[in-house]
């Protein structure tokens, strides 16, 4: 067996790796899950990718601002093209997880609009979230600062 690393990380610091991993392991089993109950057709696609996609899909509609796919590409820079993007849009929209919609002011431009299945699976993702986050220590201060 190997040594454990010394480190000089804090207790602090260790439950948010820990919590980091535990999040990891868990969004693993969850896209198994839904590749399982034919949610998404495809399980090997970057889980990174579909929750940065996921969760800006989710944020801008609770904004009442849908995204645009051409927004959304942006907040992916260097880490992803515009057709890893769009691949990922199609297996969503197949899932029933978001729908294109024409803006109906300007026809060039495409909204992602999340689906009521989106939502569901959104509330089970921020759940687990919570739960390893408090199963780790950590406890929402209502924005209070941490001093």
């Amino acid at each position: 067996m190997n040594a454990p690393l010394d480190s000089d990380l804090d207790a602090q610091e260790r439950a948010l790796l820990a919590m980091d991993v535990a999040w990891v392991q868990w969004r693993s089993e969850f896209r198994q899950k839904l590749f399982k109950d034919g949610v998404l057709d495809r399980p090997l696609r970057s889980v990174f990718e579909a929750d940065m996609i996921f969760s800006i899909v989710a944020h801008h509609a609770l904004l009442g601002r849908p995204v645009t796919l051409k927004e959304l590409a942006t907040y992916f820079g260097m880490i992803a093209t515009e057709a890893t993007v769009s691949r990922h849009i199609d297996d969503m929209e197949q899932g029933g997880l978001v729908e294109r919609r024409l803006d109906a002011s300007d026809r060039r431009r495409m909204f992602l609009i999340p689906t009521r299945r989106l939502e569901g699976l959104g509330h089970e993702f921020q759940r687990a979230r919570l739960r390893i986050m408090q199963e780790n220590g950590f406890v929402w201060n209502r924005g209070k600062s941490a001093e």
